[in-house]
């Protein structure tokens, strides 16, 4: 198991293997209680549990929260307080999805394995090496956006005796006013926050890695395929196995998308209806009720919000760039240096390269840079709306 700096670095002499861009992945989800540690304690039992009892119950303490303090909190604040709540409608909806088709992840991981056994030169290494690193990136990346909104909006309110974020928790509020209720609460709400973005962090970013993973594979096999006839050396059986060992690397890549796919459909779907709401929420806060302090506030937590989706569809829409170029290397092969046999296989193979790689949001949204620049569209509508209604003379 490589270091962390090594995997965002690229170093170390071992060859890399495409697996290794789901490192970080695996360890958060390990520590967030969805894998069990091997072997198994009874300890990690109790971590399960008590992560998916948090899990499940987060949208109701954070709700709780809001409606209690609704009379009593400015419009801004309950702002603030009602999109971090409305984020987590959607964090068990996710969090389960994952934890029931991990399995199909761990098997996707095998897939890749048997890919990489087919790229040896330096070059296809070097590309897989890159993958890594970039994934790696992708995670931390995402990690410290999360934590640059987190750090200083749970902090301050503690310099000004509040609670970090208005949360309910039962037994802890029972407890009569004071010091020890404040700092009990205070601290279980921190530790509970942190908790809750260490698993938003990485349910977000999975498909952007694994979509980024199935990537460098299509760009080796088009490489790959660009290259069948050109070499003198091999015999016209060695190239007609080579032109069938892509064509089955294709279809492996289409399995592994197809599994990626059906994963990533719901959980970007869940991802996409609160992204559109969250955006509604920060543009009130923005530009109706927000006093300067409010609006610096919203901008920091602006910037995770939009990182939800971001990725995924930018590596979404350069996936069909990537497929594109397949069709065009088949072609422009040096198909004339094969025999015939290979020509039926080529025609064959560049009609179904030709059906680009799409994710979609169970099947109501194709998942690209264009699906969220029409939410965010419709976000700024929906905020056009309630703007109509007049609520900043009602409530200033």
């Amino acid at each position: 198991m490589r270091k962390i700096a090594d995997l965002f670095y690229g170093r170390g002499k071992d060859d890399f293997e495409t697996t290794e861009s789901f490192e970080l992945l695996f360890r958060s989800w390990t520590a967030i209680g969805f894998l069990p540690k091997l072997p198994k304690r009874i300890v990690d039992i109790i971590h399960q549990i008590i992560c998916w009892c948090c899990i499940f119950t987060c949208p109701v303490w954070y709700f709780a929260g809001v409606i209690d303090m609704m009379n009593d909190l400015p419009i801004t604040i309950l702002l603030s307080n009602l999109g971090v709540a409305i984020n987590c409608l959607a964090l068990p909806l996710k969090a389960f999805y994952i934890k029931v088709n991990m399995n199909h992840l761990c098997d996707v991981n095998l897939m890749f394995k048997r890919l990489d056994e087919r790229y040896q030169t330096p070059q296809e290494k070097m590309q897989i090496r890159e993958t890594i690193k970039i994934s790696t990136r992708i995670f931390a990346a995402c990690f410290t956006l999360y934590a640059f909104y987190c750090i200083p909006s749970r902090l301050l309110p503690l310099f000004t005796h509040e609670y970090p974020q208005g949360n309910r928790f039962p037994f802890i509020d029972w407890l009569p006013e004071g010091n020890l209720k404040y700092w009990l609460h205070s601290i279980v709400e921190m530790l509970y926050f942190q908790y809750l973005l260490q698993l938003q962090c990485t349910n977000d970013s999975y498909p952007a890695i694994y979509i980024h993973s199935i990537r460098t594979h299509i760009r080796l096999l088009t490489d790959r395929v660009s290259r069948l006839g050109l070499d003198p050396d091999l015999s016209d059986q060695q190239n007609y196995e080579e032109l069938v060992d892509c064509i089955v690397s294709h279809q492996e890549i289409l399995v592994i998308s197809n599994t990626v796919g059906s994963i990533l459909s719901l959980t970007t779907f869940f991802q996409f209806t609160v992204y559109a709401a969250l955006i509604c929420v920060c543009m009130l806060n923005l530009f109706i009720f927000g006093d300067l302090k409010t609006k610096v506030s919203t901008l920091f937590y602006l910037a995770p919000v939009i990182w939800q989706t971001v990725p995924t569809c930018y590596q979404a829409s350069m996936l069909q760039t990537d497929c594109s170029k397949l069709p065009e290397a088949i072609f422009h092969c040096n198909w004339l240096a094969l025999d015939k046999r290979c020509h039926k296989l080529i025609i064959y193979f560049m009609q179904r390269s030709q059906k680009d790689i799409c994710f979609t949001a169970i099947q109501l949204f194709v998942i690209n840079l264009r699906t969220n620049l029409s939410i965010a569209k419709f976000s700024f509508t929906l905020y056009t709306f309630i703007k109509q209604m007049g609520l900043d003379t009602h409530y200033n």
